[in-house]
Formats: C-alpha cells, structure tokens, sequence
C-alpha cells in the first residue's frame, strides 16, 4: 500500500550539496511522495552573517500551490537551523506540519564552536590564508572514504563540497518557537550524534536510531526512506516509530 501522499523538502548539510539526498529522493518518489532538495549555493564570503543568505537561497521556491504536508528535513550541519527553515516556510504559506533532524547537533541557538568546543582548535589548524577552511571531506583523510564505499556515489556527493569559511562555524542560529502541532523528530546514525538524539528525546521529539554511518542516506537510501515515512506516521498518529 502507497504511504500518505507528502511534500518533502530535504536540505543537505551547507557542508555538501544535494547529491547527498539524490538516493533517498528517488525512493521517496518512486513511493509516491513529492520530493525537493534544496541546492542553496555555498557562503563565497567571509562576512559575519552566513545564515540569512542562505536562508534566502532555501525561501527562494514558491510555496506549493497544494496543501500537501511538507515535511523539512535537514542533515548534519543543516540541523540546527531547522526550526528556522520550518519558522520562515511556514510564514511562506507553506504547510510544514513536521521537522526532522537527521545526524546532526540538536537546535539548541549555539555557535558550533561553543556547543562543540573541542572542534574550535582543529578547525583554526586548518584554516587556509583566505581565513576559509578545506572542503569537509579533505578534513578527516582516508578516514571519510569509508563512510561510502561506492566510488561513483562518493565522488558525487564529496565532489560538491566546497571550502568553508571559518567563521561560519562561530556565528549562532536563532531557535524560534514553533507551533505546537508541528511534529519535531531526530533521526541518529550510530553514536556521532546519541548526545543529540538523547536531548531530542527529553525534550520530547520522536527519536529513532538507524544503524550506520553518517551518510547513511547516501549508503541505504531504501532503509533511510522508509524510516522516515515511519517517523512521520509515528507523528501523524502518535505511535511507536519502531512498530509503525
């Protein structure tokens, strides 16, 4: 039986680009769902404020002219900034009703570098002269690779990753309050994020913990897929993700 006809709007991580969704896409439409990645460009300055031009570049689509639901979902680095994205669509006339955060850090109105202090001085050893940092994947050398194994894949989604500059990292992102009907979940890919997904869950959000890596989308886009429409479901209805 199809799941419930849905828009999706699938927001990779300003750290990558929308390859990094493409696999998971395709089997959300082959379902029958509507399906948009979005494809801001990546931050070319330095200036202090990274979030508005790209939170200009997401509100660029017009609101769909339906009133399917649309469920935003952003990955990684996009996570923190999903309260906004759904906040300003659903100004838009969009008709978000959930938001998913997928392995990445909880929302909580911090700069990364404050949340994750530790990061602040590798992320200063590797800054470039341009103050701009290396493209994400050149961060962890041969470690990255195993995250995909396919070569094909791999190359496309590391091939849009561009340099980032470093003070994007130091600058907060508002965490606005959001309507009570809106579903809030957080999906985890193996422990990278569990201190996350354990915030989510005490605050809570629906939570579900997927086996993998972090481009786990990338690896098993069918597996990714589904357990997203049971997220949803579990939102929709207020059931047990992990029996929906």
């Amino acid at each position: 039986m199809q799941p419930l006809r849905r828009r999706w709007y699938l927001l990779p991580s300003p750290l990558l680009g929308p390859a990094s969704w493409q696999g998971t896409a395709a089997v959300l439409e082959a379902l029958g769902q509507v399906v948009l990645i979005a494809d801001p460009t990546m931050t070319t300055t330095s200036d202090i404020d990274h979030i508005s031009p790209w939170m200009a570049e997401i509100l660029a689509p017009d609101a769909p002219d339906d009133d399917l639901p649309v469920i935003a979902v952003g990955h990684s680095a996009a996570c923190p900034r999903m309260p906004l994205v759904a906040d300003r669509l659903l100004a838009h006339d969009w008709n978000v009703t959930a938001l998913v955060c997928v392995d990445g850090r909880f929302p909580d109105g911090r700069a990364f570098t404050v949340s994750e202090p530790t990061y602040g001085p590798m992320l200063d050893g590797m800054v470039r002269p341009d103050d701009y940092l290396p493209p994400w994947p050149r961060w962890w050398g041969s470690l990255v690779e195993g995250l995909v194994v396919d070569e094909t894949a791999r190359d496309l989604v590391f091939s849009e990753a561009k340099p980032i500059p470093r003070s994007l990292f130091d600058q907060p992102c508002p965490v606005p309050e959001l309507p009570p009907a809106i579903g809030r979940a957080f999906l985890s890919f193996g422990p990278g994020y569990l201190q996350s997904c354990e915030r989510a869950e005490s605050q809570g959000w629906t939570t579900y913990r997927l086996a993998g890596d972090h481009l786990h989308q990338v690896v098993a886009p069918d597996a990714v897929a589904a357990t997203l429409l049971a997220i949803v479901r579990c939102l929709e209805t207020g059931t047990d993700p992990h029996r929906s």
